[in-house]
């Protein structure tokens, strides 16, 4: 009975037949996430204590995206020329240039500019190769299985990570932090490297990335992905906010995690129901409740609060992320996967650039309005409500 109750959790909550290089890529993926985890939500704070303004940390990751944006199609090309699993590799070592120029900013601020480069050349490098190899290699008919136990997995094993940051932070500082992770990062890539990748080596025109981002048939898409404006939000000024009602950072890393680790059931929920049914539903009730989170935060002011709302908002962000990659990753089968990826990070990239530029003209004039930010998010996660399934999805 136990083992008929196991072999139905099997085939209905986790992807029962998933390929070779998608367990290498569970794998590899789930290493990095934690050692990015460990470091990621301090990546902000660490700036705000480094003396940085609010509007000065925007302006860091507005230079990152505009990088990213133009250089994005040389990073479909190289994915085109030397397969995906190899740029995936190739981005390894600006990653951890990234943080040892992050790391030395508080003896200079000069490097800032490595560190907006290393990490605009990492990003060009590492997406493009890493939704690439998932659109090319996931199974149709489990595809949203596939995404959710990947989201499962990596909140499994990053969970722990912010509360192990954390701590290390508050005993030996962000200098042995930076170490930690840049191992783990070397380590990713072990898994990839067990089995050759076959790849068929083909052009990648740098111009017609931008092209296509202008055709009226991607229109619709591309208000949809400029939606994730609404991700840079929660990745740099919600920690800087959660540090103001909480200055403890082990403290602030315990309720990360614990947030991540309420959304690891609903998560594989999610991807069966979007191998079984319509997963425009899904993603429209996601969408509401992201709205809804962020509308909460206006009211939050205790670490209760903020763990509520975190777990609340990570539940509804897959929601909308599972059956979103979903539609994107069929139309990267249809159109090209290569193309698709460069379109959606391109219009991404816009997305979070237009909520920077925004949150900085708020700061500017009304300083730490923080509801205000909020609900700017609130209107860019809005946009993902016009999300459609249909074959030309998601570039023409």
């Amino acid at each position: 009975m136990a083992t008929g109750h196991l072999r139905h959790f099997i085939e209905h909550y986790l992807a029962p037949h998933p390929t070779q290089e998608v367990k290498e890529l569970f794998v590899s993926t789930a290493i990095l996430d934690f050692a990015v985890s460990a470091v990621m939500i301090f990546e902000p704070i660490y700036l705000y204590t480094q003396g940085f303004s609010l509007q000065q940390i925007l302006l860091f990751y507005i230079a990152v995206y505009v990088l990213y944006f133009f250089l994005l199609p040389i990073g479909g090309r190289i994915c085109r020329r030397h397969g995906y699993e190899h740029t995936i590799l190739f981005s390894s070592p600006f990653l951890i240039l990234y943080y040892l120029s992050f790391f030395a900013i508080s003896y200079n601020r000069v490097f800032v500019v490595a560190a907006v480069v290393s990490l605009a050349v990492q990003k060009i490098l590492y997406w493009p190769g890493y939704h690439s190899n998932f659109a090319t290699w996931s199974q149709k008919t489990e595809r949203g299985r596939e995404i959710s136990n990947l989201s499962a997995l990596i909140a499994f094993t990053s969970a722990m990570a912010p509360v192990i940051g954390g701590l290390v932070v508050a005993i030996w500082g962000f200098k042995t932090l930076f170490v930690i992770v840049a191992v783990l990062i070397l380590a990713s890539n072990i898994p990839m490297l067990r089995t050759p990748e076959l790849f068929m080596p083909k052009p990648f025109p740098y111009l017609d990335a931008f092209t296509r981002l202008v055709k009226r048939e991607n229109r619709r898409s591309l208000w949809v992905f400029i939606g994730y404006g609404e991700e840079l939000i929660v990745l740099v000024l919600w920690p800087i906010f959660i540090a103001t009602l909480i200055p403890d950072l082990f403290s602030l890393g315990i309720i990360v995690s614990l947030s991540m680790l309420a959304n690891i059931l609903a998560t594989l929920y999610i991807g069966s129901i979007v191998d079984e049914g319509d997963r425009l539903p899904v993603l429209r009730s996601g969408t509401v409740f992201i709205a809804g989170s962020w509308l909460a935060r206006t009211l939050v002011s205790s670490g209760l609060g903020i763990f509520l709302i975190d777990s609340f908002y990570r539940v509804a962000k897959n929601m909308v992320g599972v059956p979103l990659m979903a539609i994107v990753y069929d139309g990267a089968r249809r159109t090209g996967a290569a193309e698709a990826v460069v379109f959606f990070e391109m219009a991404l990239s816009l997305g979070k650039i237009a909520a920077a530029l925004l949150a900085m003209a708020i700061f500017h004039f009304f300083p730490d309005f923080w509801p205000g930010i909020f609900v700017l998010a609130c209107l860019f996660s809005a946009l993902f409500s016009f999300m459609h399934d249909k074959g030309k999805q998601p570039v023409a």
